[in-house]
C-alpha cells in the first residue's frame, strides 16, 4: 500500500493532499493499517510542516468518523455489554472538564493505541466537539515530534533514519507494554 501510495502522490500533486489526508484517515478508522509509514510518505513528499498540517487533518478526520461510527452503534452494543452501563454511570459523575482532560491525557501516552481510543470514545457521552479538541490537544505533541524529528533524520541519511524508526518502535513498546502491566494489576 505505501509503495502505490507513493506513487500516487508523487504522479498526481494537484491532488496529493487529499489523497494523502484520506490514507492517513484509513490509518485510524482500520487499526492494522500502520499510520506511521503513511506519515513517513507525507514527510517526504510534502516537507515536516506541511506533512504535519496534513497528516493531522487525515488523523482528526479518521479519528472523528470512527468516533460517529461507534457512536452511531453505542445504544445496540450497550444493551449487550454490561462494563458501557458502568462507564456511563462514571461519566454522570465527573465534570465536563474533567471528561476533556481525562481524554487529552489519554490521547497524549497511548499514540500506539489511538485508533481503538477513538472508537471507544464514541461509546462514552462525551459530546462532538469535546472529542474534538481533546484530540486534537492531546495528539498534536507526538505529531510534531514524529514529522519534525522524522524530517530531520531523513534529511541526515538513511542509517539515521533507521535510528529514528527504531527509537520510535521502542518508545511505543514500553509505552504498550506499560499500559499492559498497568491493565493487569487492576
Amino acid at each position: 500500500m505505501e509503495t502505490m501510495l507513493a506513487n500516487i502522490l508523487a504522479q498526481y500533486p494537484g491532488v496529493s493532499p487529499v489523497v494523502f489526508m484520506l490514507a492517513r484517515s484509513l490509518g485510524v478508522l482500520i487499526p492494522p493499517i500502520p499510520g506511521v509509514f503513511i506519515d513517513l510518505l507525507g514527510i517526504a513528499t510534502f516537507g515536516w510542516f506541511i506533512g504535519f498540517l496534513y497528516g493531522e487533518a487525515g488523523i482528526m478526520l479518521g479519528a472523528m468518523l470512527a468516533f460517529l461510527i461507534a457512536r452511531k452503534l453505542r445504544e445496540p452494543i450497550a444493551r449487550k455489554i454490561p462494563l458501557l452501563e458502568r462507564v456511563h454511570e462514571w461519566e454522570g459523575k465527573v465534570s465536563e472538564k474533567t471528561k476533556f482532560w481525562t481524554l487529552v491525557a489519554l490521547r497524549l501516552p497511548s499514540n500506539p493505541a489511538f485508533d481503538y481510543v477513538s472508537y471507544a470514545a464514541g461509546f462514552t457521552k462525551i459530546g462532538f466537539w469535546k472529542f474534538f479538541w481533546a484530540t486534537l490537544v492531546g495528539n498534536i505533541p507526538t505529531m510534531l515530534f514524529v514529522y519534525y524529528f522524522g524530517s530531520r533524520s531523513l534529511e541526515m541519511g538513511f542509517y539515521y533514519f533507521l535510528g529514528f524508526l527504531g527509537v520510535l518502535a521502542i518508545i511505543f513498546a514500553v509505552l504498550s507494554h506499560r499500559d499492559f502491566l498497568k491493565r493487569g494489576a487492576k
